[in-house]
């Protein structure tokens, strides 16, 4: 199920918990979309479970350590993983993944293998996958089902 960031406000989400995606979490830490910043703000005040992939984490440190800042950046990185919960890869999330992949080659739709095994980890654990890339997720949704999405704007 695909939501829009037009849709009617909280629309795709629900409170199992939902998987930032890494566009989301670069957002957040950037401090300059006050509307994201009250969402994510307002998530953590209802108690509602939010979790980062261990992928996302990665992604950060890259990041980070590419910046001009580099501590300053891994300390964002790092407060930031405090606030979250942190999702391994597990041995179902990676058949998930090799189950995704498959159909989106065999469709000639790849996107890339970090956002395949963020989404796997937002299916294998039943949470709404949050980001601002509803482009490459879309195909995972139309092609594969099963994965619940909610589109937020990150800029």
């Amino acid at each position: 199920m695909i939501f829009m960031s037009g849709d009617r406000e909280g629309a795709g989400l629900n409170n199992s918990g939902y998987l930032l995606d890494t566009d989301v979490l670069i957002a957040f830490l950037r401090g300059k979309n006050t509307n994201l910043k009250q969402r994510m703000n307002d998530l953590f005040r209802q108690d509602i479970p939010v979790y980062m992939s261990i992928i996302s984490l990665g992604e950060l440190y890259i990041g980070a350590f590419k910046s001009d800042n580099t501590p300053k950046n891994l300390s964002l990185v790092n407060s930031l993983k405090e606030r979250l919960d942190l999702l391994e890869l597990h041995e179902d999330t990676m058949m998930l993944y090799g189950e995704i992949e498959a159909v989106l080659e065999k469709s000639g739709q790849m996107i890339g293998d970090f956002d395949v095994l963020i989404a796997s980890t937002a299916i294998g654990n039943d949470l709404t996958l949050v980001s601002g890339n509803e482009r490459h997720f879309k195909r995972i949704v139309t092609l594969f089902g099963q994965l619940q999405f909610a589109k937020w704007a990150i800029n």
